[in-house]
């Protein structure tokens, strides 16, 4: 069963602007996760390892800013969830979601809302918080304010994962994003010249990763104590982090 509800501390107007950006982007967006130039699928996989044999026990899954869900469940079939909510600004998003998380056989709830308003009305502790490229787009203060809410939110035995854009260690954002952009010219073939002037023009305007120790450092100052790196793209682009308390 996939229930939707709106979260009434939406903010005004932001509704408006997801939907526009969604229906601009979506075509181009579908373009990434079919030629995996985002390297979601190994992030995917290893998502699924995690959940299978470091949690391996019944959990609510809590999927922050979930877009339409089509990559989550390829990493939640098989493991031993018991209950997906996902959160996400864009309703068009959250009604294909509907339609892809049918194939999980637990409850499932989907929120219209800001994802980072998501950790502030729990009804109870969350077992396992994920976040994927999309935490980057906030500020290194919003970060941090999000991911302690997070710590405070979480099960004493819980975790919070992200998969998000990652600078190396002493890098700095227009080095980076220089490296993203020689990146995408090299490999994202199938993309027009409009489609990557417009991919990269989001990445310039919007992208704000931090570096391999910042991300550590981020879930110390949350409170989380267990740090490690999972995965990282074969690009070196991104990176998958577990926190843990």
């Amino acid at each position: 069963m996939v229930n939707v509800s709106h979260q009434e501390t939406m903010p005004t107007g932001k509704d408006g602007k997801a939907l526009e950006i969604f229906r601009k982007q979506w075509e181009l967006y579908q373009k990434f996760l079919k030629f995996d130039y985002l390297s979601n699928a190994g992030a995917y996989r290893e998502l699924h390892r995690f959940l299978t044999a470091e949690i391996a026990r019944p959990f609510d899954f809590i999927d922050l800013a979930c877009g339409d869900a089509s990559g989550i469940v390829t990493a939640l079939k098989g493991t031993q969830i018991a209950h997906y909510c996902g959160i996400d600004l864009a309703a068009p998003a959250l009604e294909l979601a509907r339609g892809n998380l049918k194939a999980l056989s637990c409850p499932v709830d989907l929120k219209q809302s800001d994802f980072t308003l998501a950790m502030r009305d729990l009804t109870r502790a969350a077992d396992i918080v994920w976040i994927s490229l999309s935490l980057h787009h906030l500020a290194t203060d919003d970060k941090r304010k999000l991911m302690r809410e997070i710590r405070e939110g979480l099960s004493a035995d819980g975790a919070f994962l992200i998969y998000e854009p990652t600078r190396d260690d002493g890098e700095n954002r227009p080095a980076y994003l220089d490296r993203f952009e020689e990146t995408g010219r090299h490999d994202w073939t199938a993309l027009s010249g409009d489609e990557f002037k417009e991919a990269m023009g989001h990445v310039r305007g919007c992208d704000l990763p931090e570096t391999v120790s910042e991300w550590e450092e981020l879930g110390r100052e949350a409170g989380f104590s267990k740090i490690a790196e999972l995965y990282r793209s074969p690009d070196d682009l991104f990176r998958l982090f577990s926190y843990r308390p």
